[in-house]
């Protein structure tokens, strides 16, 4: 049998299970390529958040007392001006 045999209906349908097979292969080629890149270490973004949560940490702990062996600002006031 030769190729002359094939009928236009025949090779069109082989030619789209072939392209069909390599669109496949492609986009599982992808998927396997996104999963093997994010199991690698530590991104330079996920450093870079981590740093950013340590800062906003560092901003929500409570601030010392103004009495608390601190030197004051010009703009603060005594503790006890309501007093006077």
């Amino acid at each position: 049998m030769s190729l002359v045999a094939i009928n236009p209906a025949d090779g069109l349908a082989m030619s789209m299970v072939v392209i069909l097979v390599l669109s496949f292969s492609v986009v599982a080629l992808l998927v396997f390529n996104i999963k093997r890149s994010g199991k690698r270490a530590e991104t330079e973004v996920e450093k870079l958040l981590e740093e950013l949560r340590q800062e906003e940490e560092a901003e929500n702990r409570p601030a010392q007392p103004a009495g608390s062996g601190e030197t004051r600002e010009p703009w603060e006031r005594e503790e006890d001006w309501w007093k006077k």
